[in-house]
């Protein structure tokens, strides 16, 4: 059912050009007043239908560039199906076309993208990053309007929408202290830059809670055979665990690995030791394993927020946005207290709380996970 400003009054109690005032910020009205109307207006759905309509009227497609490295096959791979299928959704919730854009080699050809954005009449354009640094050459110069999903132009001459890699990292090692962990070992990997992130998140948090990192154990790459391998030679080394009581993960592969190695070795998880990872993709992390979901299939959202912010409001220079989503905590089996260690209420049995949300404040039809990191000079 449509929604009116005839029904937005009615329900705020004020006069129809009260609410006009409001929502078209013609008048000056009082913080209350206005306040009460945008809470009835939203309720209604008005402003999503208002939202909604102008989208209609400035976007109709968008190109989605790939470049050669970028794939939905394989290992890591479920990083990038998330990506993606999370914008198909996303642009089949607002009628938008995709055209594809995919560069035969390194990078991405801002000259064939130029052209597919001109034939088509495209609106905008979604570069789509495996989680690294671009160098996105000429095409930041063509004039149109352009967004880097799950990762950064090197330059920093284009818009991002990231994860909060970093932040997620700080959310599971503060997830591990609440359990009574003080001594906590990461697994980790060389690799892209989310996870240099995670790794840097990570070490920032065990600092900023005066802890003592137990080392790190790095596996050859990003998958669940990697880590199994890893945790697997660490276990037969005469340093061991090196007192640890829990393995904070930079992935949920790495954490699956990290569960089969520890249960060939005769470890109770969590009775033994706590393990959490970090991605929070269904499709790849174990059944009930303790992790932090970052947002990958929310991302398009505020990528597609972006593009229309550049369409209604266009300006000939105007300052790069990055924005970074929050995270959300996916409690689960494999995180208790350490050995030894009794819980105040059930006598020794793990605690398992509800999952938790930490939130940055929302931007600009970003979601509730979003937060403007910072502004640059494009």
């Amino acid at each position: 059912m449509k929604v009116g400003v005839r029904d937005i009054a009615r329900e705020a109690g004020v006069a129809v050009s009260t609410v006009s005032h409001v929502l078209n910020g013609t008048a000056s009205i009082s913080r209350e007043v206005r306040d009460r109307v945008l809470a009835v207006a939203r309720e209604l759905g008005y402003l999503d239908q208002r939202r909604a309509k102008a989208t209609i009227a400035t976007m109709e497609r968008v190109v989605v560039a790939f470049d050669r490295g970028f794939t939905t096959t394989g290992d890591a791979a479920f990083r990038n199906r998330a990506l993606y299928q999370g914008l198909k959704r996303e642009c089949e919730r607002r009628s938008l076309k995709i055209v594809a854009s995919i560069s035969e080699g390194d990078g991405v050809d801002a000259h064939d993208v130029e052209e597919i954005a001109s034939s088509e009449k495209a609106n905008g354009v979604i570069v789509i990053s495996s989680g690294n640094k671009l160098d996105l050459g000429e095409l930041v110069k063509v004039g149109l309007s352009l967004v880097i999903m799950n990762g950064e132009e090197q330059l920093r001459r284009a818009d991002a929408v990231v994860p909060a890699n970093a932040f997620a990292a700080g959310i599971a090692v503060r997830h591990l202290v609440a359990a009574g962990h003080k001594r906590i070992l990461m697994l980790g990997t060389a690799g892209r830059d989310h996870l240099a992130a995670r790794r840097a998140g990570f070490l920032d948090t065990i600092d900023a809670l005066g802890l003592t990192a137990a080392g790190a154990i790095v596996a050859t790459e990003d998958n669940v055979e990697a880590g199994e391998a890893a945790v697997a030679l660490r276990l037969g080394e005469t340093l061991g665990l090196n007192g640890a009581t829990a393995f904070f993960c930079l992935s949920d592969p790495l954490a699956e690995g990290a569960l089969r190695a520890l249960s060939a070795a005769g470890l109770k998880v969590p009775a033994d030791i706590s393990v959490i990872g970090c991605d929070g993709v269904r499709e790849a992390r174990p059944a009930d394993l303790a992790t932090v979901n970052v947002g990958y299939e929310d991302l398009a959202r505020s990528a597609l927020a972006i593009i229309e912010s550049r369409l209604m409001v266009p300006k000939p220079a105007r300052s790069c946005i990055l924005v970074e989503f929050g995270a959300e905590l996916i409690a689960g089996a494999t995180v208790g207290p350490p050995p030894g260690q009794l819980t105040s209420r059930d006598g020794g049995s793990a605690a398992r709380p509800r999952g938790r949300r930490y939130r940055h404040v929302s931007l600009g039809g970003g979601g509730p996970h979003a937060r403007l990191v910072s502004d640059r000079f494009h």
